[in-house]
């Protein structure tokens, strides 16, 4: 694989350029690689780990050679994937809640990546065996709509699609219900994600630290249990696609997503119906996604309704 380096990254990490241009890699993935010899800057190794970007450069990862053949291997699984859209290049799915993407620690089967790998005879390895023509993740307890790229070339293309998303050519919308009404009905979150400084498997966000995160909302309805204490449902819009986004941006605004264990509220009023205060997962829905094809150039928009423990929590809102 090969990407270049622009001059907007000069004096920036090498490692956090990659990762920026490629968000389906972590930063520790590509330090990993790095450390192995199979990123290439200008054709040649790269021996400083925390390398700065001095100049434009071409950057390939031969990720093919660093696997072998002890690797772990996915295990094809004969589990139920509903596919929205297939052709040559990609297939978009409707991931349902409490699944987790690919392996990982306490998950080796089960995933979706055992499904594709099942499902589908060719897939794009830019991610690595364990994550099969997986271009972007959804957190296990999210549902909705993933796209799953076939060959290394949409895989490439879409990466950078959902990297550049000044380019509007790619359009991300979520649901989500959260406790309380936002001050502003619809308004633009706009700060840097960065890892937790003391746990280490959430993100915080910050003013200047971390990658920069944008997401637009808009209240869609909001309903009282009391005086002061509301949900409300909300669509919104990805510009960046980083991890655990919209919740970290939900509890930002102080309007945590219902049922989310690990940013959602640590006390819950007794004003609330159980069904809320019990409510298993964060309830969020990756709902529409819509691109202008990078390969085919065409215009395609797919939209999925929300799943039936979403449906129940949205008939608080019909009177």
């Amino acid at each position: 694989m090969i990407i270049h380096i622009t001059e907007k990254f000069i004096g920036r990490r090498l490692d956090a350029a990659i990762s920026e241009i490629l968000p389906n890699m972590s930063r520790t993935q590509i330090q990993k690689y790095i450390k192995n010899g199979v990123v290439l800057c200008d054709r040649n190794k790269i021996e400083n780990l925390s390398k700065k970007i001095s100049n434009p450069c071409e950057i390939e990862i031969k990720i093919e050679d660093f696997y072998n053949d002890n690797d772990y291997e996915i295990t094809p699984e004969n589990i139920d994937l509903k596919v929205i859209f297939e052709d040559e290049h990609i297939v978009i799915i409707n991931k349902p809640p409490g699944t987790v993407c690919h392996p990982a620690p306490g998950h080796k089967t089960g995933t979706i990546a055992n499904a594709l790998a099942y499902k589908f005879k060719n897939l794009s390895d830019i991610g690595g065996k364990t994550r099969p023509g997986i271009v972007h993740r959804l957190d296990k307890d999210t549902s909705g709509i993933m796209l799953i790229a076939k060959t290394n070339a949409a895989h490439r293309a879409f990466s950078e699609l959902f990297a550049n998303y000044k380019g509007k050519l790619i359009k991300r919308k979520y649901i989500c219900f959260v406790f309380g009404v936002p001050k502003e009905k619809t308004g633009r979150i706009e700060t840097f994600l960065s890892r937790h400084p003391r746990f280490r498997q959430q993100y915080a966000p910050s003013d200047t630290a971390g990658k920069k995160a944008i997401t637009l909302y808009s209240v869609v309805e909001s309903v009282y249990f009391s005086s002061t204490k509301a949900i409300s449902k909300i669509n919104c819009e990805l510009l960046t696609g980083r991890t655990h986004q919209i919740r970290v941006h939900m509890k930002y605004i102080g309007n945590h997503l219902i049922g989310d264990g690990v940013y959602g509220k640590t006390k819950i009023e007794e004003t609330y119906p159980e069904l809320i205060k019990n409510f298993p997962r964060q309830a969020l829905h990756s709902s529409e996604l819509s691109f202008i094809h990078p390969i085919t150039a065409e215009f395609l928009q797919f939209k999925t309704n929300l799943p039936k423990d979403l449906e129940t929590l949205e008939k608080f809102f019909i009177l």
